[in-house]
């Protein structure tokens, strides 16, 4: 047909409706399972409609219960609002042709962005939101930079927390950059030379090495120019890998944190600077979708904020029914592994792995994809008859892939994810950040179960491999963190594992849920139904406190407003530290660095000191002075040497602090307290202290780990005046002693109840080398302690202080092992 100008005619444009539930009813919709919004969806736009003008708002719907649909109707409404330019993010290009296509069935037009171009101008011209992936939207060359957007949805806003991470993150590896990996490395041999390190250090030059070392931020910035030549001149804008993170890096490398492995030298802030994006302008309205909102303190890190207003209707959709085993926990012989791939032989089965390496445990069976094929592998596996029993392996992937009903039925979720990123795992399994890492974690679990479900009708079995992952959530204070909804499926699961006495029974149990029997649904429903538990803990008000102060420090330190980034954190540090040592510790650190940059060097000395004995994975500043007259001083002498306060005029004081952290082993205090002056006299005669119970929820209230061989595990029963120690508590002693077994590496353990010299119970039969240590004996010792460094300080110089520190400490048998010798200790079985 010829071209005609009479098929061109003038449109007006109308006043386009503002109300998400009329732009639903007036869309054609094709989805032939959309009859009308359920009563949920409507519930939600209806709350958002009434708040649209906040600046975030969370919408927290479960999986299953179309939370798309209200995510695409809430962005449609703010284009109509005033033809702006609003962005809907996802997860990955799979995830934007999967919300398209919806879209399309709801009648509702989008545009998508990916690869470098839009699919139509309808965003453009502010007719339509554009519908792309968070990559797209976080990387350091995003179009979207330049955009005036109106306003961004952030779909499974869960799942942000690791994509800003990664985009924020700039890997310099011994394969892409082989030179400036091998310069970066040699920049702080010195430093791990001089604080004792040198022979692990060195392991770097091998390929083959695992370990990954933490660089202060001090020592950063004294081999700032150093780092800035080589970055400059190793060619990072050319590499896909690196040229994205480089741009947000780039001029600020001495605010990351800085981590050396023999594979690759990563720079990371230790918050991610989000109000650095334009996305969190004032001008920009946010929406954030989540079928697990994280809790607030989760989400103030990853955000910078707190929700202006949350919407989370009640509803059941999205609740699916899961049988959830434990095989550890059945009693059957050989490992738990072993047991799951008998589970999944014959069957199609996802397993969800945390790194490469646990993989390999899973190779007789199946490998991962690479992870550019992993889109791919995915497909494949969706679309895979179940009869033909393929396995698929994701490494790292507890979001973003979803298999419901018949296309996977059954997950295996095989040990702790901790992080992909040398920090989350440095705050995680170096630092032991539990309270301030829970509810992530949490998040990510909850995301992990959610693979193979999408709604009321869905059913299927999980199956939990791995020590870490099974002894996390067994520990009440983390099942506390997890929805109410889950928390019952586990511990149902837990009960039917714990009553398998063979392998046969584990089969049938699967056998009956995935084939729906009448047994297993009467009793699944009956104990859902009857099971009472307490509702979930909120985040407490420090947990979010300090994480807002984190989120305002790095913000204020990005932007280089030092004097605005002490403000920020410096009043939350004592509720840091109540949260759990190491959050001090960490927060310590960087406080001291800011205060650094400022000009205030004594302050900042006096931090580094403070992290450092607080937390002695926290790498401390090498004395300026090098005392070469004692080669054998005990790692015990240096430790403590590095809590002495070396003033700029040369002047040795006794450790900020001292005498008020150990004041309250008077016993005047409340047990906690108590708790925490014995954890600081350890920490004050060099040893790594900690307390496990408060900061992990299971362990010793106290434990002291000397020169990396012998532990002290404390039990805190001072409050007792008079009757008995009960079976119970010397039972709980034995437990955290097998605690420290597992988790500290030490050749011996000393269990110890610090308390008065009362008897056990006939029932609780005490072991041998269960000792009794009255309060007043580690008051003492704290006397003695206050004392010797009194002394150390007065006669020693700069270049002396280790020598000297150590004559006196042998001088007043401060030493280990002379300093638990000197303690007058009853062995429990002994008292009558």
């Amino acid at each position: 047909m010829p071209f005609s100008f009479s098929r061109i005619s003038a449109k007006l444009d109308g006043q386009r409706p503002l109300d998400p539930i009329e732009i639903f009813q007036s869309a054609t919709i094709s989805d032939p399972g959309i009859n009308d919004l359920w009563l949920a969806q409507g519930d939600a736009l209806r709350d958002w409609h009434a708040a649209r003008a906040k600046p975030d708002v969370a919408v927290v719907l479960n999986t299953g219960a179309g939370k798309t649909l209200v995510g695409l109707l809430v962005a449609q409404s703010l284009v109509n609002e005033n033809s702006g330019h609003v962005v809907y993010a996802c997860g990955s290009i799979q995830l934007i042709e999967q919300t398209a296509a919806k879209a399309a069935g709801y009648g509702l037009e989008v545009a998508t962005y990916h690869s470098g171009s839009f699919s139509n101008d309808s965003y453009t011209r502010g007719l339509a939101p554009c519908i792309t992936t968070y990559q797209a939207l976080f990387n350091g060359k995003s179009r979207f930079f330049s955009e005036e957007l109106t306003a961004v949805v952030f779909d499974d806003a869960h799942i942000a927390e690791h994509l800003l991470r990664d985009h924020f993150s700039l890997s310099i590896s011994r394969s892409l950059f082989p030179d400036s990996h091998a310069q970066l490395v040699a920049l702080f041999k010195a430093y791990h030379d001089a604080t004792g390190r040198a022979s692990s250090y060195s392991e770097l030059e091998s390929a083959s090495s695992d370990s990954v070392f933490y660089v202060p931020p001090f020592e950063v910035a004294a081999n700032i120019n150093a780092i800035r030549a080589v970055l400059t001149s190793a060619g990072l804008d050319d590499k896909k890998e690196t040229k994205f993170s480089w741009l947000h890096i780039r001029d600020r490398e001495d605010l990351c944190a800085f981590f050396v492995s023999s594979d690759a030298v990563t720079l990371t802030p230790p918050v991610i600077p989000v109000d650095s994006l334009p996305y969190f302008r004032k001008s920009v309205r946010r929406v954030y979708l989540s079928a697990t909102l994280a809790a607030p303190d989760s989400f103030a890190r990853t955000f910078g904020r707190l929700p202006s207003h949350i919407i989370a209707p009640s509803t059941t959709a999205g609740e699916c029914e899961r049988l959830i085993l434990f095989p550890s926990k059945t009693g059957l012989s050989g490992k738990d592994t072993a047991i799951a791939k008998t589970l999944t032989s014959g069957r199609k089965a996802l397993i969800l792995v945390p790194t490469y390496r646990r993989a390999k445990v899973w190779e007789d069976i199946a490998k991962p994809p690479a992870r550019e094929k992993t889109p791919d592998a995915v497909e494949s596996f969706r679309d895979r008859d179940p009869s033909l029993a393929g396995k698929l392996i994701l490494v790292g992937r507890y979001d973003g892939v979803d298999l419901p009903g018949d296309t996977c039925r059954l997950l295996v979720i095989d040990d702790l994810t901790l992080g992909s990123g040398p920090l989350e795992r440095f705050l995680w399994e170096g630092l032991g950040l539990s309270n301030t890492l829970r509810s992530s974690l949490a998040s990510r679990i909850v995301q992990s179960f959610g693979r193979i479900s999408r709604g009321m009708s869905d059913h299927g079995v999980i199956i939990l491999t791995g020590k870490k992952l099974v002894d996390w959530l067994l520990i009440p204070r983390n099942a506390e963190a997890l929805p109410t909804f889950l928390r019952k499926q586990i511990r149902l699961g837990y009960e039917v594992s714990r009553s398998v006495e063979t392998r046969t029974d584990l089969a049938r149990a699967v056998d009956a849920c995935l084939g729906r029997e009448t047994d297993w649904t009467d009793t699944y429903g009956g104990f859902m139904r009857d099971n009472e538990i307490k509702e979930n803990q909120k985040a407490s008000a420090e947990l979010v406190d300090v994480a807002l102060a984190e989120a305002g420090f790095m913000s204020a330190l990005w932007r280089r407003d030092y004097a605005d980034a002490v403000r920020r954190l410096t009043p939350t540090l004592s509720k840091a530290f109540e949260i759990s040592t190491s959050t001090g510790a960490w927060h310590c650190l960087w406080l001291g660095y800011a205060h650094e940059l400022a000009g205030d060097l004594d302050v900042a000395r006096n931090m580094y000191r403070r992290s450092h004995g607080a937390q002695q994975k926290i790498p401390g500043m090498p004395t300026t002075s090098v005392d070469t007259s004692r080669e054998d001083v005990p790692t015990q002498v240096a430790e403590m040497a590095l809590q002495i306060d070396a003033r700029a005029d040369g002047r040795l004081m006794v450790p900020t602090g001292l005498h008020a952290d150990l004041a309250l082993l008077n016993g005047s205090g409340s047990v906690p307290q108590t708790e925490e002056a014995l954890r600081c006299l350890g920490q004050y005669l060099g040893f790594e202290s900690s307390r496990p119970d408060k900061e992990f929820g299971t362990g010793p209230d106290v434990l002291w780990i000397v020169n990396a061989t012998t532990a002290l595990c404390m039990e805190a029963k001072t409050g007792k005046s008079s009757g008995h120690y009960k079976k119970e508590e010397v039972a709980q002693l034995g437990d955290h002693v097998h605690w420290v077994q597992e988790h500290a590496g030490v050749k011996t353990i000393v269990p110890v109840i610090v308390g008065p010299l009362l008897p056990a119970t006939s029932s609780a039969n005490p072991g041998p080398d269960v000792l009794v240590v009255e309060l007043s004996e580690f008051a003492s010792l704290g006397t003695r302690l206050v004392a010797g460094l009194g002394d150390a300080v007065s006669r020693a110089l700069p270049i002396t202080l280790r020598s000297v520190l150590r004559d006196v400490l042998d001088e007043r048998e401060l030493l280990w092992p002379a300093v638990f010798g000197t303690m007058i200790k009853t062995r429990l079985r002994d008292l009558s």
